[in-house]
This record gives C-alpha cells, sequence and structure tokens, in this order.
C-alpha cells in the first residue's frame, strides 16, 4: 500500500478528526472502491499494531444470509467494531465483511455516517458511481436538450386538459353503461306486484276525491 495514501488518512483522522467512510476516501482520492477498503483496513492494522493503544474507532459493513421464522432473507448491518462478532455469529451463512469507516471517537449512532457519504455523493451526483464496483454502461445521463424534448412530448394540450378520457378495454374504448330499466317479475310475484299498483292507485284516487268533497 502506498506510504503516501496512508499518511493522508491518519491527518484526516488524527489531525482534521474526520470520519472517513470507504465512500468518502474513494471519492476524495479518486481510487476504486475496493482499494479505498483494503486502505482503511491497512491503516487501522498498521496503527495498532505500531501502538496498541491507537485512538481509533471502526465500523465494519456485514452482509449475509439470515433466517427468521422458518424464512430466509440477506441481510445488511453496520455495526461497530466491539459487536461485530456477535452479529456475524447470527448469520446462517456470512458473505462479507469490510471495513466501512474509521474515526477518532466512538459513534453514537450512524447518523454521521450517513451525512459523510451524502454530502460527497451530493457533490458528486453525476460521477456517483464512477468509482463503484457496480457498472452499468447503458446507464447514461440525458442531456438538458433530451429531458427538454421529453417533458415537451409528454405535455398535455391546453385544449384537452378538461376532456374527460372514457376508461378502455383491451385497447378498445368502453361502451357506456346501459341505464337499469324497471322490469316487472314475472310469474306469481309479477301478480302480486301488478295488484299491489292497482291498489295504490286506488288508494290514491279515494284520497283525491275525499278531499274533493271535504
Amino acid at each position: 500500500m502506498d506510504e503516501l495514501y496512508l499518511e493522508n488518512i491518519d491527518e484526516l483522522v488524527a489531525d482534521q478528526n474526520k470520519i472517513v467512510t470507504y465512500k468518502w476516501l474513494s471519492h476524495t482520492l479518486g481510487v476504486h472502491v475496493n482499494l479505498a477498503k483494503q486502505m482503511l483496513y491497512d491503516y487501522v492494522t498498521r496503527k495498532r499494531k505500531e501502538n496498541g493503544n491507537a485512538q481509533v474507532h471502526v465500523t465494519y459493513l456485514v452482509t449475509g444470509k439470515c433466517l427468521q421464522d422458518g424464512y430466509p432473507f440477506h441481510k445488511v448491518a453496520v455495526v461497530k467494531e466491539e459487536k461485530l462478532a456477535a452479529t456475524k455469529s447470527k448469520l446462517a451463512e456470512v458473505a462479507s465483511v469490510h471495513v466501512y469507516s474509521i474515526q477518532k471517537a466512538a459513534l453514537k449512532d450512524c447518523a454521521p455516517l450517513f451525512n459523510t457519504d451524502y454530502d460527497i455523493i451530493k457533490n458528486n451526483l453525476h460521477n456517483c458511481n464512477k468509482f463503484s464496483a457496480i457498472q452499468c454502461p447503458e446507464a447514461v445521463p440525458r442531456s438538458p436538450e433530451e429531458i427538454s424534448q421529453l417533458l415537451k412530448a409528454n405535455a398535455q394540450p391546453t385544449g384537452e386538459a378538461n376532456v374527460t378520457a372514457k376508461p378502455a378495454i383491451n385497447g378498445h374504448i368502453a361502451a357506456p353503461a346501459p341505464k337499469p330499466t324497471s322490469k316487472q317479475p314475472k310469474g306469481i310475484m309479477g301478480m302480486f306486484s301488478q295488484q299491489a299498483v292497482k291498489q295504490q292507485e286506488t288508494q290514491k284516487a279515494s284520497i283525491k276525491v275525499h278531499n274533493i268533497h271535504g
């Protein structure tokens, strides 16, 4: 490992009291993420070899298979060094373990790690995967001209803004639903319903006659 890189890390951690994650180091030094992980590991190993009481705190990223209620799932966790062994023992199978960050002071939670990675990725948003282990050559950012053309193509004309589109079924516009029509029941029920209608009409007529003579 290049001595100059290790000296830079020592200055960041010991002198500037920086939280150095492998993502932050990768973008800052312009190196691949796997090399940044190795650099952090080498720094911690050498620092503790030189001084067993070196004030360096480490967090690790652990991934592996786990079982819960009989169902397997993949677990990803960022843990402190003192909890590394316990975390690994709970996994049915350990997939990977590597240094996530080093810092001079012990961390109370993961918020400082999130803020460190957020700031460096925000400042390198268009090149955030430049040094990543995962690459997709076909994922190319669109130019401002292409984005403008897409926005214009997808813009809805103002004259059709208030037009309510009819629902389509299998690519065809659905016909309007027929209005419900009242049908007289057949058979015995139909006879009773007709008698009930006649009785209602007779009652209405008698009421009208009564009102006239009253």
